[in-house]
C-alpha cells in the first residue's frame, strides 16, 4: 500500500491544480498547484463549496450538474464543447479545462477535480480564426473585384485582337506576316488565361449561380461532336458520341463548358485512336463520361490535377495555365455534384456526376 504522504505527494506533483470534494460540493483537498491557478492557498479554500472557484453567473446551475454527475459518475471531461472559467481570487475569470474522476471512500463518493489554465490556448486559437477570417475576407475581396472588373479586363485584349486582325489584313511582308501570327497566338494565351482566371474568380465570388434546368443530354453532346469533329479529325483522331440517358437537370451551359474543357484536353493529349463523350443513367444521377486512348493520368496525380495552376508537363507550349479542372470542378461541385478522373485500360477515363432528372 502507498503511503499517505506519497499519495498527497503524487496528486502535489500533477502538472493541473488538483480539487478533491465530497457529495455535497465542499472542498476537501486542494494541491498548491491552485495558487497559481486562482491566487487562493489551499487551506483558504479547504471546506469552502467548489463554486467559490467559479464565476457568479455559473454557480446556480452548477449545483444541479454536481448532482446529475452523482447520479452517474464516470471518468470523463466537464462541459463537453462548453467555455468554462475559473474565478481567481482578484475576480479575474480565466478559461480553463476540467477532468472529473469519481473516488469511492467506503461508501462515500468524492469527485477529484483537475482544472487546467487554456488562456494560452485560447488566444493562439482567437488568432488562427482571426487570421483565417482575414484570409477569407481578403481572398472574397479578391475574386468580387475581378468579377464585376471582368469587362474592363477583358476590353483591351478585345482591342488588342481587333487591331492584330487589321493588321493581318494590311500587312504581306511575310516576316512581318510571321511577327503578327504569333502576336495573335500570344493574344489568344492571354485571352485564354484571363477568362480561366475572371471564370474562377466569379465561381468563388458567387457571381456565377447555376440555373438548374432539365435538358436533353443528346443535343448536348451533338454540340460538342459539331464543334469539335473537325479538330479530332484534323489529328486523325474519331470523335465518339453516346448519350445513353435521355435528360438530366443542371445548368447546360456551364455543363457545357466543363464538357468542352475536357473534350479539348482528350483531344489535345491524344495522338492516336479515339476521344469519346458517353452518358448513362442510375439510381443517383446522371453520369457523364469523357475517354480518350491518350498519355493518361497517373493514379498518384488524378487529385493534384483538379488543383488551381497544376501542370503534368509545364514543359509543353500547349499546356494551358492549369486553371481547366480547376474551374471544372468548381462548377461541378457548385451543382451538387461530383467531378473525378477513374481508372481505364489505356488513356484517361474522367466522370462527372450529376442530378437526375
Amino acid at each position: 500500500m502507498l503511503s499517505p504522504e506519497l499519495l498527497a505527494s503524487v496528486l502535489e506533483s500533477a502538472p493541473d491544480a488538483i480539487v478533491i470534494v465530497d457529495a455535497d460540493g465542499i472542498i476537501l483537498f486542494a494541491s498548491s498547484r491552485i495558487t497559481t491557478l486562482c491566487g487562493y492557498r489551499p487551506e483558504e479554500i479547504t471546506g469552502r463549496g467548489i463554486e467559490c472557484l467559479l464565476p457568479e453567473r455559473f454557480r446556480q446551475s452548477h449545483f444541479g450538474h454536481r448532482h446529475d454527475y452523482a447520479r452517474n459518475a464516470q471518468p470523463r471531461p466537464m462541459g463537453v464543447d462548453l467555455d468554462l472559467y475559473a474565478l481567481h481570487k482578484d475576480g479575474t475569470e480565466l478559461p480553463v479545462e476540467i477532468s472529473l474522476s469519481p473516488i469511492r471512500d467506503g461508501e462515500r463518493l468524492l469527485v477529484a477535480a483537475a482544472l487546467r489554465d487554456v488562456t494560452e490556448r485560447k488566444r493562439i486559437q482567437t488568432e488562427l480564426l482571426q487570421a483565417r477570417e482575414a484570409a477569407e475576407r481578403a481572398n472574397l475581396a479578391k475574386s468580387r473585384f475581378l468579377a464585376t472588373a471582368s469587362h474592363d479586363l477583358r476590353q483591351p485584349l478585345q482591342t488588342l485582337s481587333l487591331l492584330n486582325g487589321t493588321l493581318r489584313r494590311v500587312v504581306h511582308d511575310p516576316i512581318a506576316g510571321e511577327a503578327v501570327a504569333q502576336q495573335d497566338q500570344a493574344i489568344d494565351a492571354m485571352s485564354r488565361l484571363t477568362n480561366a482566371l475572371l471564370d474562377i474568380s466569379k465561381l468563388e465570388s458567387g457571381a456565377i449561380r447555376p440555373d438548374p434546368t432539365d435538358f436533353a443530354v443528346a443535343a448536348l453532346f451533338e454540340e460538342m461532336r459539331n464543334e469539335f469533329a473537325g479538330l479530332a479529325a484534323s489529328k486523325g483522331l474519331e470523335l465518339r458520341v453516346d448519350a445513353s440517358a435521355p435528360a438530366a437537370h443542371s445548368d447546360p451551359s456551364l455543363v457545357g463548358q466543363i464538357l468542352r474543357n475536357l473534350v479539348s484536353n482528350a483531344i489535345k493529349y491524344t495522338n492516336r485512336g479515339w476521344v469519346q463523350l458517353r452518358s448513362t443513367r442510375s439510381a443517383t444521377g446522371v453520369l457523364l463520361e469523357v475517354a480518350d486512348t491518350g498519355i493518361g493520368i497517373p493514379a498518384g496525380d488524378r487529385e493534384r490535377v483538379f488543383a488551381p495552376f497544376e501542370r503534368l508537363d509545364p514543359a509543353r507550349s500547349d499546356a494551358g495555365a492549369g486553371l481547366g479542372l480547376a474551374i471544372s470542378r468548381a462548377i461541378v461541385e457548385a451543382h451538387g455534384g461530383r467531378i473525378w478522373i477513374a481508372d481505364a485500360p489505356a488513356g484517361t477515363l474522367v466522370r462527372i456526376r450529376l442530378t437526375v432528372a
